[in-house]
């Protein structure tokens, strides 16, 4: 598919804020790849297609699951906000035509993240909590670590997600708490080093 027919099938299958959303985090991906040296293109198409599942009543997302072999953990199911993001991914493949695995796991951690994120992984996850129709207490010091430093920022919008799902007394993703001991644990080497 062209990125033109996908806008036009997501067009169809978001509703309109859902789709505005789409687009702004495309945009503003396509910003951070160009900030920190990632692919525009895939950049852009992951952020076009991240939520192509956001959309679908509960019972039909687990019915696609099942349909392309999407197994789905505990955690995940106990989590119904981010079930959209592995859906996604298998949605993405078998009716968006992408083939890239890079794209579809920027998709598929956009919500929990995990352990090993790449350049594209980080991309997504911030341009999807910064975009400019995001707006909650903080969302301004989150974009400017953006526009500072791409592990400072992923390391303080996991910190939001983590102190978030705590305070709601939501379970906590696994790959969340991954994602974030391994930047902790990096960002400590990085200070060591630095002070040296």
């Amino acid at each position: 598919m062209t990125i033109k027919e996908i806008e036009s099938k997501l067009k169809n299958e978001l509703d309109e804020k859902r789709y505005k959303h789409s687009i702004s985090v495309a945009d503003e991906a396509v910003r951070l790849a160009g900030l920190y040296g990632g692919d525009k293109e895939k950049a852009y198409l992951a952020g076009l297609i991240h939520d192509c599942a956001k959309c679908l009543p509960y019972d039909k997302a687990i019915e696609l699951a099942k349909k392309y072999g999407c197994v789905l953990d505990d955690e995940t199911l106990a989590c119904p906000g981010v079930v959209h993001a592995p859906i996604g991914a298998v949605v993405a493949e078998h009716e968006y035509g992408i083939s890239d695995t890079e794209i579809l796991d920027a998709i598929r951690y956009h919500t929990v993240a995990r352990k090993g994120m790449t350049l594209l992984d980080k991309i997504i996850y911030l341009a999807d909590m910064t975009e400019p129709y995001r707006d909650f207490n903080g969302v301004e010091n989150l974009r400017k670590l953006c526009n500072e430093d791409i592990d400072l920022a992923f390391c303080e919008a996991l910190r939001r997600s983590l102190q978030f799902n705590i305070e709601k007394g939501n379970i906590m993703h696994p790959n969340t708490l991954y994602a974030w001991n391994e930047m902790c644990i990096k960002n400590k080497h990085k200070s060591r080093e630095e002070n040296k």
